[in-house]
């Protein structure tokens, strides 16, 4: 499934979710809270309570709106007011859903549909157990999805209730289409034809059709999927639907090389989507107009991308980004410019890796997810049982009082080994958990993140070549000498002064700290994750550490040394990994890192020295001073700078805003 349709599905089923509270009756904030000050405390507090809570959370302030359901769901317990207390579960799950803790979504709404259940309220059951299957389907658990909007639409079905019953198929014709089942997804999104006159609701009609749509487009099927786009672009009255609905006509238009349509409708959704702040939509309709310019204009089409790709970067659009990339690679191909063909190439080459690392996240936190609800449902489970046993006890020591007695003597026998098991048990669980903490602690010390959970996993590490890396290194100039004249206790504490706060600028910064030899410390930047930007950061990381020392100078304190540093830096391939068995240790290897090391030995004491190779990547953001061409060991004769100040500062600071470095 391609990304854009991913983004709607979810979208669909998050309306689809909340359906029930964002058309809920529009009672006044103010007027509540006044009736709650009154401090009745009856059933009709509890219905007021939780009115007031979900009033609150379409105001998006989730703290206050759980502090409400909450004390509805306390009163509803204290009056044993079973559909108070239903619903108040219910108000609680959607403020730990806003919150991102779904564990205990599904813990609260769980319960809230024992309490429907227990008073048979069925569309309070219908209701829940979709909400349920939303859930388990925002977190990649297909097949209970499923099978949460089955149980629901069956209900739903029964009881009569079309709207649910509307809302549950279009739920799961979503769900099939995202598992690529365009059949039966096509299936439930025909049933739900049934309902859409009846019910004549502007918003499911119109996720019908784009539903439908996208699956006759994934089906290249594109007559089929323009009838049903161009019916939603017809129906549909909300302005800012309607961006969305065009770049979708446009790729089909494309498809049937209709470019003068397609570019009408783009250049319209372009400004729709600006009037309305819908940035990501922006990028997609400039994306677009990229495209279809590629093979006929190329001044329209890298225009378009390029103002694109400045968009994209702002507002973090990585899928969009990778497909800027690719198309103006492709368009600079098409036009004899590989130069920018294949510097947009290693752009989107880079981007793409990064996407799949960020989808093999998703996919970690969905099994995480799976593990911990299963874990969760144990415990649960295992109450449950010890509940059944201690009921079984409590009905026989209802019989001959001595035996209860005797029962009873030994059941206290029993619980304090017990006890003193669990409590050895507990205590070692949690002797172990430290020490475990410990070395991971150590190990992600010693390692990359990445690169510790492979050792972890495989027992070794694949060493891994990256093309483009940029190599730091520092060294203190006289620091043998120097060193002589200190005791071993004042030498360690300088270094240690000097390197623990290049570690913080390094972290900062994102660079990974590789190693230090003696007074000499080297790090780099562009893994293990690749990235486009490790030159400047690596650089600014640089002036900061001359800074450090600068004002270390005028701040003298008495455990620590004044010295002079020199810094060298050089960008290119390498080749990573962790050597040995014993003591082993992250490192990296190739040429870059040899003419890195060269750099800093060449620099002058508080000076930023780049290889020719930097300088090229950096030149229009950072003013350079050339040092002409100097001889070097084992190299010959090469060119170098002295890296003197910030030129853009705009560009660096949407660079650290990104990133939120700083």
């Amino acid at each position: 499934m391609n990304f854009h349709r991913k983004v709607f599905l979810i979208l669909v089923a998050f309306f689809l979710l909340l359906s029930s509270f964002m058309f809920a009756q529009n009672i006044k904030i103010d007027s509540l809270k006044r009736i709650v000050e009154t401090g009745i405390k009856d059933t009709s507090m509890v219905i007021t309570l939780n009115a007031l809570s979900k009033e609150i959370i379409n105001t998006e302030n989730i703290s206050e709106s759980l502090i409400y359901a909450k004390k509805a769901n306390e009163l509803a317990n204290k009056l044993n007011y079973k559909r108070g207390l239903a619903y108040s579960l219910k108000n609680i799950g959607l403020a730990q859903y806003y919150q991102g803790n779904y564990l205990d979504v599904l813990n609260s709404w769980t319960q809230s549909l024992k309490e429907f259940e227990s008073i048979h309220d069925t569309i309070g059951i219908a209701n829940l157990v979709n909400n349920l299957g939303a859930i388990y389907y925002s977190q990649g658990s297909n097949a209970k999805a499923l099978d949460y909007y089955l149980r629901s639409l069956s209900i739903s079905e029964k009881i009569k209730d079309n709207y649910n019953t509307a809302q549950t198929l279009l739920n799961i014709g979503g769900l099939y289409a995202e598992m690529n089942n365009f059949d039966r997804a096509l299936e439930y999104y025909n049933k739900f034809n049934e309902y859409r006159n009846q019910l004549n609701n502007p918003q499911l009609t119109f996720g019908y059709l784009m539903g439908v749509g996208e699956i006759y487009y994934e089906k290249r099927l594109y007559d089929e999927a323009l009838n049903y786009y161009q019916e939603a672009l017809s129906s549909n009255k909300i302005i800012t639907l309607r961006a969305g609905n065009l770049i979708k006509l446009s790729k089909v238009l494309l498809k049937k090389n209709n470019k003068q349509k397609s570019i009408e409708y783009l250049n319209e959704a372009y400004q729709i989507a600006k009037s309305n702040n819908q940035q990501l939509l922006v990028v997609q309709a400039l994306e677009g107009l990229g495209e279809v310019y590629k093979q006929d204009d190329f001044k329209a089409s890298i225009k378009a991308f390029k103002e694109a790709e400045t968009l994209g970067r702002e507002i973090e659009a990585n899928d969009e980004l990778r497909d800027i990339y690719f198309g103006l690679s492709n368009t600079y191909a098409l036009n004899k410019d590989f130069k920018n063909a294949y510097f947009y190439k290693n752009l989107y080459i880079a981007q793409k890796d990064s996407l799949f690392n960020l989808k093999t996240d998703d996919k970690i936190r969905g099994l995480q997810f799976n593990f911990d609800l299963e874990k969760k449902e144990d415990q649960i489970g295992l109450l449950e049982k010890e509940s059944e046993i201690q009921q079984l006890k409590q009905k026989k020591q209802q019989g001959v009082i001595f035996v209860s007695l005797l029962v009873i003597l030994l059941i206290f026998l029993l619980a304090l080994g017990l006890k003193r098991r669990y409590n050895f048990i507990k205590e070692t669980n949690r002797i172990i958990e430290i020490e475990k903490n410990r070395s991971e602690t150590l190990l992600h010390n010693i390692l990359p993140i990445e690169t510790a959970m492979e050792l972890k996993q495989n027992g070794k590490v694949e060493a891994k070549k990256f093309d483009s890396v940029t190599v730091l290194f520092t060294d203190f100039k006289g620091f043998t000498n120097f060193a002589k004249d200190l005791t071993p206790e004042e030498l360690v504490s300088s270094v240690d002064y000097y390197f623990s706060k290049f570690d913080q600028i390094m972290e900062k910064y994102g660079m990974e700290k590789i190693k230090t030899i003696g007074d000499a410390y080297m790090c780099a930047g562009g893994l293990p994750f690749p990235t486009i930007d490790h030159p400047f950061k690596m650089i600014l990381a640089a002036f900061e550490i001359v800074q450090f020392i600068e004002e270390t100078k005028l701040n003298t304190k008495d455990t620590v040394s004044n010295l002079d540093i020199r810094i060298g830096i050089n960008t290119g391939p390498i080749v990573a990994g962790v050597v040995g068995t014993h003591k082993f240790a992250y490192d990296i290897w190739g040429d870059t890192v040899n003419v890195a090391s060269r750099m800093e030995t060449l620099s002058h004491p508080g000076r930023i020295n780049i290889s020719e190779y930097t300088y090229e990547l950096v030149k229009d953001v950072f003013n350079c001073k050339y040092r002409g061409e100097i001889e070097v060991k084992n190299r010959g004769i090469m060119k170098m700078y002295f890296v003197t100040g910030i030129k853009d500062k705009a560009f660096l600071n949407e660079l650290l805003m990104k990133k939120n470095v700083g």
